[in-house]
């Protein structure tokens, strides 16, 4: 184990044996520690916590980036809970990490928490505007959002932040997909077509075939790749 791992666990061991006593769920397993006041033990907890750091990493900017890491390591194993802890570490070290703002879109989203998750993603869009993953993931929220509101208002941020992300980056296969769902949501499926298929061109992973089966039900495949049952038997 190298010296900023061994000073992160011996931290991390600190600060969790004095959140111990708190009430379920769990503060610091909330996206900014759940935006609640916080005891006196804990604020006594991040002083220590953010004193260690001090002693072990050069500047809390690195301490920040280190924790986002190790939290990033976590969500992509699956383990939300501990990733949320290390994202709530990372923005207590610096509150002006903007992917500690995306990474908590990403775990709201997760929950199925459109509004929650975009809060956070245009938090972290006033750091990177012009970031077209993170322009993605906002409009995919936008989408989530219009599923349940019907709301064209929706629809046209989701859009908007669509067409800022393809402009950032035109190889980006699920802004492109996202179009698609977009296209098809305004009835213009033949650019739906255009659009998934763009998608599929560079990253098949990006298919939802869920969403395939519904375009497919509106209208055919103009390119004749994808079909249902019926267009296969003809």
């Amino acid at each position: 184990m190298n010296r900023l791992a061994l000073a992160a666990a011996i931290i991390l061991l600190s600060a969790s044996a004095l959140f111990a006593q708190a009430p379920t769920p769990h503060p610091k397993v909330l996206p900014m520690f759940g935006k609640q006041p916080k005891t006196e033990a804990q604020q006594k907890a991040d002083e220590k916590f953010l004193t260690s750091c001090d002693k072990n990493f050069t500047s809390r900017t690195e301490a920040s980036n280190f924790f986002m890491e190790r939290g990033w390591e976590y969500f992509n194993e699956g383990q939300t809970d501990t990733a949320v802890y290390r994202f709530n570490l990372a923005w207590l070290l610096n509150p002006d990490n903007a992917n500690t703002y995306w990474a908590f879109g990403l775990v709201e989203q997760g929950k199925g928490n459109a509004t929650e998750a975009i809060g956070m993603y245009e938090r972290a869009l006033k750091y990177q505007p012009k970031n077209s993953l993170l322009l993605a993931d906002a409009a995919s929220a936008y989408l989530n959002l219009y599923d349940s509101s019907k709301k064209k208002k929706h629809l046209k941020q989701a859009f908007s932040y669509l067409e800022q992300s393809v402009a950032a980056d035109a190889t980006n296969a699920y802004a492109l997909f996202n179009l698609s769902k977009v296209k098809y949501h305004q009835k213009k499926y033949d650019e739906a077509w255009d659009y998934l298929h763009q998608s599929r061109d560079i990253d098949m992973l990006t298919l939802d075939y869920n969403f395939l089966a519904d375009l497919m039900a509106r209208m055919p495949d103009p390119m004749g790749i994808f079909k249902n049952d019926t267009q296969q038997s003809n």
